[in-house]
């Protein structure tokens, strides 16, 4: 069983000409139409299913700076902002508190990490502060004293992914802007060797240009356009846990074993930290030597296996790419189940600091599919392949967070035909090239 997720009434009439076709209906996609639409332009979102039922609302729910990538900090910061400005700017409450986000440690090596970070952060405008052994234990240790240290940031904070994109959406429908669920977009129209907008399961729409914004199927679709897009699958698992449980601190909490943050509805998202399965499927063929850095880096937290989800999805490339048989229109929504052993390992950590949580305070728990660049940051740019593609995609497990400050960076770019500094680093041409393919995982 999976958290709930705010459904939205959408447009049905399929439009004939767009200045910007969006293809996906997640935070990425969502978000790059409606600053689009906030910069004039005739831009619709199409969604093969519902509007954030994928990752986009199966997510922690944390709006961060604290631990980002540093080529990703700027955009980070951009969408903090964002976040904290959007339920006054849309008329309606996408859950959004700024508590302040911590992370704790009993590793050097991981401190030592974080006082890097935050010479940096700190120099580039981020509110965050480290914290003492004493500091750390005082506040985020419910028995014990399990930890060296830490470090907070204050202004970032937690959004409602059952909620927030939808309630995104539903603005930006109320402004002009057709999101069209149940309609799957199979292929790009190409007209006179050009790119002049999709072909959707209903038709045929002409567009002057297209964003990919398909998050875990992202890459299956950009196969199909020969263009290059590394990304693998990381299936994750959380929950929430019983509302009869009260913590003596606001704001999420990562440490090395578990996360949480408190809910609006009661209980805590719960989860552990940076854990997943990757399973081998075609793309590990494909692109699995570009991972290599980034599998070393997390090869104690990733479980990998070989299985039925190889053949699966070699049967999904080989229908779409050869017999004409659209993925996206048989599997609407990517629901995979959770890792119950996963979920009650988290329940047992958490136990050890905060004695309130033990398995048997699962109230529900859900799965989902996280798409990943080797270099675990996102591609928020032109695509190498057609001047008049883009991709938002690749996000690493940040794209709830980051969506925001993604959207309007990539809406600007698109608009104006510049490219900001804070984009740079997360061009699709690192790929052809090898540029920055290294893995700079600050946690």
């Amino acid at each position: 069983m999976r958290q709930p997720l705010l459904k939205i009434d959408t447009d049905g009439s399929l439009p004939t000409h767009l200045d910007v076709a969006v293809i996906g209906g997640g935070a990425a996609g969502v978000a790059t139409a409606y600053e689009l639409n906030r910069l004039g332009k005739r831009v619709a979102v199409f969604e093969k299913g519902h509007v954030a039922a994928e990752q986009s609302s199966r997510n922690w729910g944390w709006c961060r700076t604290l631990g980002r990538d540093l080529r990703e900090l700027g955009m980070a910061k951009l969408s903090v902002e964002r976040w904290t400005a959007l339920s006054e700017e849309i008329g309606a409450d996408v859950g959004f508190r700024k508590t302040g986000i911590t992370f704790v440690t009993r590793s050097e090596e991981e401190l030592a990490g974080w006082r890097a970070w935050f010479d940096f952060a700190r120099r580039s405008g981020v509110a965050a502060e480290m914290l003492t052994r004493e500091q750390a234990n005082a506040v985020y240790a419910g028995r014990g004293a399990p930890w060296i240290g830490g470090v907070r940031t204050f202004d970032d904070g937690y959004a409602d992914p059952s909620c927030a994109i939808p309630l995104l959406a539903r603005s930006a429908a109320s402004r002009g802007v057709p999101i069209l669920q149940h309609c799957a977009v199979n292929d790009l129209y190409i007209e006179a060797g050009r790119v002049a907008g999709i072909q959707t399961e209903r038709g045929v729409v002409r567009a002057d240009a297209v964003v990919i914004a398909a998050g875990a199927w992202s890459s299956l679709f950009c196969l199909k356009q020969k263009i290059v897009l590394p990304t693998l699958n990381v299936h994750s698992s959380a929950s929430k846990s019983r509302s009869d449980i009260q913590l003596s601190f606001n704001g999420p909490l990562k440490t090395p074993d578990f996360a949480l943050r408190e809910r609006s509805d009661g209980g805590y998202t719960l989860a552990k930290s940076g854990r997943g399965t990757v399973h081998v499927v075609p793309n590990s063929l494909r692109y699995g030597m570009r991972f290599k850095g980034l599998y070393a880096s997390r090869r104690n937290s990733i479980k990998v296996q070989f299985g039925r989800e190889f053949f699966r999805q070699w049967w999904n490339e080989f229908s779409y790419l050869h017999l004409g048989r659209s993925p996206f229109e048989r599997n609407r929504v990517l629901d995979p189940a959770p890792d119950l052993a996963l979920v009650h390992s988290a329940y047992d950590e958490a136990h050890k600091v905060f004695p309130a949580f033990d398995p048997s305070m699962v109230d529900i728990a859900w799965g989902g599919a996280i798409d990943n660049t080797p270099d675990g940051i996102p591609v928020v740019s032109e695509s190498t392949a057609h001047s008049n593609v883009y991709l938002c995609t690749g996000f690493s497990g940040h794209g709830f967070s980051s969506s925001l400050g993604a959207g309007r960076m990539l809406a600007d770019a698109i608009a104006t035909g510049n490219l900001c500094e804070d984009l740079k680093h997360l061009s699709h041409r690192r790929f052809m090239t090898g540029e920055s393919l290294a893995p700079n995982i600050i946690y």
